[in-house]
């Protein structure tokens, strides 16, 4: 299409410019043709093919009232921002809907305006503006009603009136533009009347509504019809006085009291707001302490049945040991029988040869030869200390055994750690021997002479070499029935001092400990024997009292050759418990 300023003809569509020559004179005709549709390339109302220019299109000079209405534009334009604001902020429609419903309200009160920017080369698009910015007027201010009102919750009917009536607006709009631009008088006029009367009907039940809410003494209806009943009464005002100013100083009234309500709002929704995360604050706190009583109920009851396991734990564990403490006096039994059984049969012998001498000895009195029997009853005084000697030896097995079998009672005391390897060592080998009387093996012994006493608990410190060299001939054992005559067995313990510490290597020749385990040896329950043959806690029980004494234990093995287990104790000399 050809614009505007680029057309032949007149140049304003009120005046027609002529120049006339001194004392000429014309005839004007003006013949508007069809008022309501023409013929023209465009949806304008009127024939305005023979009037070609805007009267506004020669002058861009704006009046008072234009500068006025651009005042009032940007004034609404702030109300939208705010209103856009209070909607991100709080989410709330009625926010959404009144800013659009305003930026509707500033484009048709700016309208005469943006005629002139817009619309002066493209005529033909005023009226669809016209069309969609009306129609957006009338379907916000229904939702602005709708959710102002919060007739969802007074009147939910009427809200859904609402809902399919600003459908319906929508619609009947889109088709009385058509009708227009298909120059369609009797459709036009029937969508016009019906759209009308629809306007009609709502402003009545609008009306009702508001005097229901205002019998509630809503505050929200009140404020209503202060903002809007200076904008209703402004045309009569308007026409009566002759002031064309008051129904735009009017609306801007209703649309700054609107606007104070909602930012009135906006303030309630945040002090509502505020409210409600106070109180789910003081919820979530009272939950917490709540939660935080049950846990400690809870904590509480856990701690009393895991104390109660612990017990129960320590008193099965005690058991256990006191088990393992008997399974190994079981298994000393046979060896210290035979370590009892040869001072018992030299205390046998010297009774029976030292009967024997005082027979003899009463015989050489009856005859009178004292020097005979001096030498007779020397004989038997010889016998008579080897069976105290002997006897003290068998007294000295048996009270070993008693000490072994009872609980240790923490008394520390200085302890020959020679004497008592080379005890234990043939009490685990004879124990052995009574259990297989096939085993044999080579006991090797490299004893410092010049070890000192160390300070410990006899019986623990005995348990602990017992259970190495248990293991020890248990290990031996396995690979001669493994390998056969091929095979010799042999164990060893060597003592030493080395830097202030007293150092017991005990070390077999057996199958030795596989390295991904030997880590674990140490741990209660683990065995590397089979089920049935161990329980697992001979070595941690040692290690327990290795550690209880201040010392340490180091294992070194390589596996189907051999295994040393390398114990070191403080050598300095002390007293006290355990």
């Amino acid at each position: 299409m050809v614009p505007w300023s680029k057309r032949d003809g007149l140049k304003d569509i009120q005046e027609i410019p002529l120049v006339l020559q001194p004392g000429e004179e014309i005839k004007v005709i003006i013949n508007l043709g069809d008022i309501s549709f023409g013929n023209y390339d465009g949806p304008r109302i009127g024939d305005y093919h023979q009037i070609i220019e805007n009267k506004y299109k020669d002058s861009q000079i704006y009046s008072a009232d234009d500068i006025i209405t651009f005042g009032f534009f940007g004034f609404i334009i702030f109300a939208v921002i705010f209103n856009f604001f209070f909607y991100y902020v709080n989410r709330e429609r009625v926010y959404l809907v009144f800013a659009l419903m305003l930026i509707a309200s500033s484009l048709l009160l700016a309208n005469e305006v943006f005629s002139k920017m817009l619309f002066a080369e493209c005529r033909y698009l005023m009226i669809p503006y016209m069309f969609t910015v009306v129609t957006l007027f009338v379907v916000m201010l229904l939702h602005t009603v709708r959710f102002f009102f919060r007739v969802n919750i007074h009147f939910p009917t009427w809200d859904k009136f609402l809902v399919y009536f600003s459908v319906y607006t929508a619609v009947s709009s889109v088709a009385i533009y058509l009708a227009y631009l298909n120059r369609n008088l009797i459709m036009f006029g029937i969508m016009a009347t019906i759209g009308t009367l629809s306007i009609l009907v709502f402003l009545v039940a609008a009306v009702i509504m508001i005097i229901k809410l205002f019998r509630k003494k809503d505050k929200e209806a009140r404020l209503f019809v202060i903002a809007s009943m200076p904008f209703i009464l402004s045309p009569i005002i308007s026409i009566a006085f002759d002031l064309e100013w008051i129904p735009t100083v009017c609306g801007v009234w209703t649309i700054l009291v609107l606007s104070w309500g909602m930012f009135a709002r906006f303030k309630s929704l945040q002090i509502a707001n505020s409210r409600a995360a106070l109180e789910r604050e003081e919820e979530r706190t009272r939950l917490i302490a709540e939660q935080k009583a049950e846990l400690e109920v809870l904590v509480n009851e856990r701690t009393a049945e895991l104390t109660k396991s612990l017990a129960e734990l320590k008193q099965t564990q005690n058991q256990l040991i006191q088990s393992e403490k008997m399974a190994s006096l079981g298994e000393l039994t046979a060896g210290i029988a035979h370590e009892i059984q040869n001072p018992l049969n030299f205390v046998n012998n010297f009774s029976d040869v030292s009967i024997e001498l005082l027979e003899e000895m009463a015989e050489e009195l009856d005859k009178g030869d004292t020097e005979e029997a001096k030498a007779i009853a020397g004989d038997v005084k010889q016998n008579l200390e080897k069976i105290a000697h002997h006897g003290r030896r068998a007294d000295g097995i048996v009270k070993g055994m008693l000490q072994h079998s009872r609980a240790s009672s923490g008394h520390m005391e200085p302890t020959d750690i020679n004497s008592l390897s080379d005890e234990y060592l043939r009490l685990a080998y004879h124990g052995l021997r009574a259990k297989d009387k096939s085993f044999n093996a080579e006991l090797i012994t490299n004893f410092d002479p010049t070890l000192p006493k160390v300070s410990a608990i006899p019986q623990d410190l005995g348990r602990v070499l017992l259970n190495m060299f248990t293991n020890a001939f248990y290990s031996t054992q396995k690979k001669q029935v493994k390998l056969g005559a091929d095979y010799k067995p042999v164990v060893s313990i060597t003592t030493s001092i080395e830097g202030g510490a007293v150092k017991i290597v005990v070390r077999d020749n057996g199958l030795g400990i596989p390295q991904q385990v030997i880590d674990k040896i140490m741990q209660p329950f683990f065995t590397t024997k089979p089920t049935g043959e161990g329980t697992g806690l001979g070595l941690s029980m040692s290690y327990d009292i290795v550690k209880a004494h201040g010392g340490r234990i180091v294992v070194n093995s390589t596996e189907g050759e051999f295994a040393e287990f390398i114990i070191t104790l403080d050598a300095t000399p002390a007293h006290g418990n355990l």
